[in-house]
């Protein structure tokens, strides 16, 4: 199974509808989260035939403001849980019949309701003290983890990653990696003055889930007419065709590896060695790293 969640930044033109459509194309997701839409649940009904994903759930758009909707594949086994103007909660049921959570969670970019977002998971998290689940939470946090998940304009202050950084602690979720471009968010200023990059939109879990699927890969898509990236999450791991898989699991970079002690020596050497090779050599450098720290992995 594969599922997505992008901001896609407005649905209501042709780019936007085509860049849409070109990413289905490319990724063929099962369960797909969209949020950004500017739309009602009338304007979208038509986009659940173009993408081939039979079933929908809306929240609609205020006006030109937020808009969010859920499509699945006809098959896929999901129930609604709750939905509210930034985030739909779906409980999907395997082949094996145990169940799982996914929540969309598209976050508030306005700085004095960011609190909104990080008491909307703690919210989801308690709701399932009684009956824990699997849970992976997908989606535009608005919102950075780190520092150097930002690039130009201003600082943002630490008080306001640790607030991010708390509420995925209070609902014990951690960041799943990623592969491709570590920003997911441009801000399409073109003069390097005024050019902002960030992450602000990841794959989350619980450790339940990452038991479950610990395959999984995550990553980074491509720009499609969005200023965000889509994320997408295969869940049965992902292997480049024509080049084969050794020794198991394809190597990816994790976030947690940048707040080991030399993780940020390693990558800059790493990345001039392979500037002056060719490439290629940054990811066997990291992954040899890690390695390290991690005897018999």
């Amino acid at each position: 199974m594969k599922l997505a969640a992008w901001n896609c930044w407005g649905l209501g033109n042709n780019p936007a509808v085509w860049g849409l459509l070109n990413f289905q194309k490319s990724e063929q997701v099962d369960i797909l989260f969209l949020s950004e839409t500017k739309m009602t649940k009338r304007r979208m009904a038509r986009f659940k035939q173009m993408l081939s994903l039979g079933n929908m759930v809306v929240v609609d758009a205020v006006g030109k403001r937020g808009g969010i909707v859920e499509f699945w594949r006809s098959g896929v086994d999901v129930s609604l849980r709750g939905k509210l103007k930034n985030h739909i909660d779906i409980e999907i049921k395997d082949e094996n019949n145990t169940c799982w959570r996914f929540s969309g969670v598209y976050g508030e970019s306005r700085a004095e309701l960011k609190h909104e977002t990080w008491t909307l998971m703690r919210r989801l998290f308690t709701q399932q003290e009684n009956n824990p689940m699997p849970l992976l939470c997908t989606g535009d946090f608005n919102e950075i983890l780190f520092h150097h998940e930002k690039e130009g304009g201003t600082i943002r202050s630490q008080a306001c990653l640790d607030r991010f950084k708390e509420a995925l602690e209070f609902c014990e979720l951690e960041d799943l990696g990623f592969s491709g471009d570590v920003f997911t968010w441009r801000n399409k200023q073109y003069r390097e003055e005024n050019y902002i990059h960030e992450r602000l939109d990841r794959a989350v879990a619980n450790g339940t889930w990452r038991e479950r699927f610990p395959l999984v890969h995550v990553k980074n898509g491509d720009h499609f007419h969005s200023d965000h990236r889509p994320i997408v999450v295969s869940l049965q791991g992902h292997q480049r065709s024509g080049i084969p898989r050794r020794g198991g699991r394809a190597f990816h970079f994790e976030a947690s590896w940048l707040k080991e002690d030399n993780c940020e020596e390693v990558v800059k050497s790493a990345w001039l060695a392979g500037s002056s090779s060719g490439g290629g050599l940054v990811a066997e450098k990291l992954k040899m790293w890690w390695q390290g720290c991690r005897p018999g992995m």
